[in-house]
């Protein structure tokens, strides 16, 4: 039997393995419910359109993927089953990036699939079954940590590895504690001239996005929303903390490999397998500031990785004990998530946005200004309209605290010709219309229902 293991385990076998792995993962995510974050359509649609971002789309995040001139809109990616693939092939380049890391670290195919394997049973859980910015950073996290584990001395590697991280950087500013981090590994490592190449790659993407900034005139409103407004308001009022349950679920995870990178760092084990360590607490600024699992993602990797080495670490004996142990805890809390989660649903993009979308369409024609008050923000993607003023912005509380006064003008000048509003909908137990009561008191006086859809109202112009 164990010749025969051996046999399977062979390099011709290991693409074979691989696939099949990543074959199932990938069918089982198309099995679960699919949450694509209606911030990926809708600030691509708006941008394609003309909008400019920070200046009329007010948002918190680095330009990334939706803001910059090439986008997923104009990249041709703008339906569900086009982010559906897209969020499938993301799992698919993680996957091989992960099986690469792990080879040149474990020097061994077994532990290598392993660690994807490891993936594969976490990814989902930790809510994989969504698409949003955090989805794409371990494909420039892994990139780069496979350049920095390159045994042959190679000046370029470093510039490429900080092109990596700088690439990361303009999906989420959170990248920036991981560059910190890998940058003083560097240069204690490796010493100074390392440290300023790993550094020039990086800023090639700082010089980017300053150059894009610069054309699109919106310096100061960039500086605000990606920096002061999150150090400010967004800090005092979005913030989301982890509840007690939350902790425990990620304990078998991120715990047990924090525990093991602790133990790394005190006994100075290999280079590499700190460097991933490294990268993986420096990816759980991803979930400071607001405590959703997809926000993990960037940690996983790593996570498994380090879970993995330490494995390989334990005696015959210990190993068995520890996985008879940590299998009827992890299927503890798989069953009942899968038990939850899985169906054909989309959230977001359902029959109900598409009813919505409908009734607009009888009252309005793509291109016209319309209203979304409280209720589905891409609602102007699904129907091809534009919102009042060209100023658009998610209407979550700390946002409307600053921008309500820029969206009023916006209704002021440009009046809507279709309001759909929902008053009951909330956000961390905060009434978003509520919290809106000039565009509120404006839409009352100005505009009348003329149908409802569920707690939905269609309003007109009086």
């Amino acid at each position: 039997m164990k010749k025969l293991f051996k046999s399977i385990l062979r390099l011709k076998y290991i693409p074979i393995l691989l696939m099949f792995i990543i074959s199932i993962h990938l069918l089982l995510l198309s099995n679960l419910n699919f949450f694509p974050y209606p911030e990926l359509f809708i600030y691509s649609y708006l941008t394609k359109q003309g909008l400019l971002p920070y200046s009329q789309i007010f948002d918190q995040h680095f330009p990334g993927i939706m803001f910059f001139p090439v986008n997923l809109a104009t990249l041709g990616i703008d339906t569900v089953n086009e982010m559906r693939i897209l969020h499938l092939t993301l799992v698919v380049l993680t996957h091989i990036l992960l099986f690469l890391v792990s080879k040149k670290l474990f020097k061994s195919n077994i532990y290598s699939l392993l660690t994807n394997f490891l993936y594969f049973v976490w990814q989902p859980f930790f809510e994989g079954y969504v698409l949003w910015i955090d989805s794409f950073i371990p494909v420039f996290l892994l990139s780069s940590m496979y350049l920095l584990m390159e045994n042959k001395i190679n000046d370029t590697r470093y510039v490429f590895s900080g092109v990596f991280i700088g690439v990361a950087m303009l999906f989420k500013q959170v990248v920036l504690p991981i560059f910190a981090l890998v940058s003083i590994y560097l240069y204690f490592k490796s010493g100074k001239q390392t440290f300023y190449k790993f550094l020039i790659g990086f800023s090639i993407s700082l010089v980017f996005l300053f150059i894009y900034i610069l054309s699109t005139k919106a310096v100061s409103d960039f500086i605000y929303w990606t920096f002061t407004f999150n150090l400010t308001t967004f800090s005092d009022m979005g913030r989301k903390l982890p509840l007690f349950i939350d902790l425990i679920k990620v304990i078998p995870v991120f715990g047990a490999a924090t525990i093991c990178v602790l133990y790394f760092l005190i006994n100075r084990l290999k280079s590499n397998i700190i460097l991933s360590g490294l990268l993986m607490l420096g990816s759980f600024a991803f979930v400071y500031a607001r405590w959703d699992y997809i926000h993990l993602q960037p940690a996983l990797v790593f996570a498994v990785i380090i879970l993995v080495y330490s494995l390989k670490l334990l005696t015959k004996a210990t190993k068995i004990l520890t996985i008879i142990v940590y299998l009827p805890v992890a299927l503890y809390l798989l069953i009942p998530f899968y038990r939850a989660n899985m169906g054909s649903r989309v959230l977001f993009f359902g029959e109900f946005e598409q009813k919505i979308s409908e009734e607009v369409l009888k009252l309005a024609n793509p291109g016209d200004s319309v209203f979304a008050f409280g209720t589905t923000p891409h609602l102007y993607q699904l129907t091809k309209t534009i919102p009042p003023g060209n100023v658009f912005v998610f209407q979550f509380p700390w946002f409307m605290k600053i921008a309500e006064e820029k969206v009023y003008q916006g209704i002021l000048q440009d009046p809507p010709k279709v309001i759909v509003r929902d008053k009951n909908s909330e956000v961390s137990d905060m009434n978003l219309v509520k919290f809106m009561p000039k565009i509120s008191q404006y839409v009352e006086t100005n505009y009348i229902i003329v149908n409802k859809v569920d707690t939905i109202d269609i309003l007109i112009p009086k």
